[in-house]
């Protein structure tokens, strides 16, 4: 699958690249990736990236940074460059004393032992070479019984390179010992600095691993906006113990293919986890979702709400979402719904929902739906005077919104608002 030039994570790195000898890249003949075609990276000229110019990063990163910074993330900012922390960037000094965010050379005990367990055991190949080549990890440590006001917002910067496909693995480990509370915003976006002009692509391999103690909670925003010939590849592995709450919600907007493998495990009876995701496909993009819930205790909670638009005939959308309730799950309240919006002819959809259950004292519900624009809804504004391109740029934007609007920082949901209508725009005017 490549050649590894070494990793951050010591004993993990090296089980990792050991494991890398005898791992394949996925293709369309494996099932999880019937639908997503990463043939493009196979033979891609792949390189690592180099270290980054640091005249630039004064001139013209520092205003990047300052203009994609958060209101509410003030003092809570930390800024991966090419996957690798850079403290000049980042400000923590909002950071309340005895919480831990930074690299992992620095990170307490009781969170670097807890880095890589989860994707050595169900992380996928992606996350196995994330493993091996990760230059750092971001750590976010939360003591126990400590409530975390400030939103931590991880800003994930990548650029091209002069020449081949520049490759980052970005990482984040998220510990929130019991009782814990805070909120995480990462965000994932194109470097605009340095070789002004230069076109090319990137590949970005993220992972997240996330580990929630008993009774803490976890609030955890995922936004995307890679430049428009990038492949971004996402893992994110999350542990509950009893009674936590992760509240997961994800925007993806940019690249030319991403894919994201969520796969979240509830340790503990009275767990609550809450999904929402928004993907928006324009032209010659793919969006895919794998989603893996698993319920194993009573009295769990679980509720996932995806959305797509695809807004071109050369676009592709796939989910596939997989809720287990097994045996022990009594009393488990699982809800599950995917809607899928086809704005042109030939636009693409695959929508694989998939409730499995085993208890017998539940209540559990799945749906989904593919479809165009309600015909009547486009007609209740026709009837008011609003033209039917207004109506329907209206409807369509505010069926992204049930999802974007969970983001509780303003700059970050406004700039997803304006990126949407772009898109839409852009799509509109090719078709």
């Amino acid at each position: 699958m490549g050649n590894t030039t070494g990793g951050a994570l010591g004993a993990a790195a090296d089980a990792a690249a050991a494991a890398l000898a005898t791992t394949r890249m996925p293709t369309t003949r494996n099932e999880s990736f019937r639908f997503t075609d990463l043939s493009p990276l196979v033979g891609a000229p792949i390189v690592a990236h180099d270290k980054f110019d640091a005249d630039a990063k004064q001139i013209s990163v520092l205003a990047q940074v300052e203009r994609l910074s958060l209101e509410e993330s003030r003092g809570a900012t930390a800024v991966l460059v090419n996957g690798r922390f850079d403290a000049d960037l980042s400000d923590l000094s909002a950071v309340p004393a005895g919480v831990f965010v930074g690299p992992l050379s620095s990170a307490p005990d009781a969170a670097r032992a807890s880095v890589g367990a989860q994707s050595a055991a169900r992380g996928g190949p992606f996350a196995t070479l994330n493993t091996a080549t990760a230059e750092d990890c971001l750590v976010v440590h939360v003591p126990r019984g400590r409530v975390v006001e400030v939103p931590v917002h991880v800003l994930c910067l990548s650029a091209v390179a002069e020449q081949g496909v520049a490759a980052v693995s970005p990482r984040v480990a998220v510990v929130v010992e019991d009782g814990g509370m805070a909120e995480l915003v990462e965000e994932f976006a194109p470097l605009e600095c340095g070789r002004a002009g230069v076109a090319g692509s990137y590949f970005v391999n993220s992972v997240a691993e996330v580990a929630l103690g008993e009774g803490a909670s976890l609030s955890h925003r995922y936004v995307e906006t890679d430049g428009a010939d990038a492949t971004h590849v996402r893992a994110t592995l999350v542990e509950q113990a009893e009674k936590s709450l992760y509240s997961l919600t994800e925007v993806r907007l940019g690249g030319r293919l991403s894919r994201h493998d969520l796969g979240i495990a509830q340790l503990g009876e009275s767990t609550r986890t809450e999904m929402g995701h928004f993907v928006l496909v324009g032209k010659d993009q793919l969006h895919d979702l794998h989603s893996s819930l698993q319920l194993d205790h009573p009295e769990g909670q679980a509720d996932q709400l995806h959305k797509c638009i695809v807004a071109h005939a050369e676009g592709r959308g796939v989910f596939d979402g997989n809720v287990q309730v097994n045996r022990l799950a009594q009393r488990t309240d699982a809800g599950q719904l995917s809607r899928n919006l086809l704005l042109v002819p030939k636009a693409t959809v695959n929508v694989k929902p998939n409730l499995q259950i085993v208890a017998d004292d539940v209540v559990c519900t799945h749906g989904c739906a593919v479809s165009d624009l309600d015909d009547d809804q486009v007609f209740y504004f026709l009837s008011r005077g609003i033209d039917e391109a207004t109506a329907r740029a209206s409807l369509v934007y505010s069926f992204g919104m049930e999802v974007v609007g969970r983001i509780r920082q303003e700059a970050l949901r406004e700039r997803l608002e304006a990126a949407t209508r772009e898109s839409l725009d852009a799509c509109a005017s090719l078709s």
